[in-house]
């Protein structure tokens, strides 16, 4: 596959669970590093209904022209007001190192921009590939969290 930086962030809404999972399963390897169990379709369903009974809660499933190769999860005025962290992006292991990641976090700048003066990243375990990839986006880090989270952040505008 050669590298690419067309994507499509499509927002999650019903019925999307079996794509997201099917993004899941694709990433057995994010799983183990966060020593957690693949979550099943119903609990990836329960998910869905979370993120959609949030108001600040957003998600996309990050799709290329052949299907979903993504997923992105995010919420907004956290940790302030004028803040949003994304919590989980995760590109499916057959599509790592494409662009994908970097192409979808872009596009959720360019969308947030006017809205959102800081952008911050949630780092979970021991990741240097996670960290390696918000440094190059040119976010900093901000602080370790507990028990085991890192976070990191981009200015997106000025107060």
């Amino acid at each position: 596959m050669t590298p690419t930086q067309e994507v499509l962030l499509q927002p999650v809404s019903d019925g999307d669970a079996p794509l997201i999972q099917q993004v899941y399963q694709a990433s057995p390897k994010h799983f183990e590093r966060i020593a957690m169990e693949m979550p099943g379709l119903a609990d990836v369903e329960r998910e869905v209904e979370a993120i959609l009974a949030d108001p600040n809660r957003r998600a996309y499933l990050i799709f290329d022209k052949s299907g979903p190769v993504g997923y992105l999860d995010y919420k907004l005025h956290y940790p302030d007001r004028a803040d949003a962290i994304i919590t989980l992006i995760l590109i499916a292991e057959p599509f790592r190192g494409l662009g994908y990641g970097r192409r979808a976090v872009s596009d959720l700048e360019a969308m947030l921009h006017h809205d959102v003066e800081r952008l911050f990243a949630a780092v979970y375990g021991d990741n240097p590939g996670a960290v390696a990839f918000w440094e190059k986006l040119g976010y900093r880090f901000l602080k370790d969290g507990a028990p085991s989270v890192s976070w990191y952040y981009k200015r997106l505008r000025r107060a």
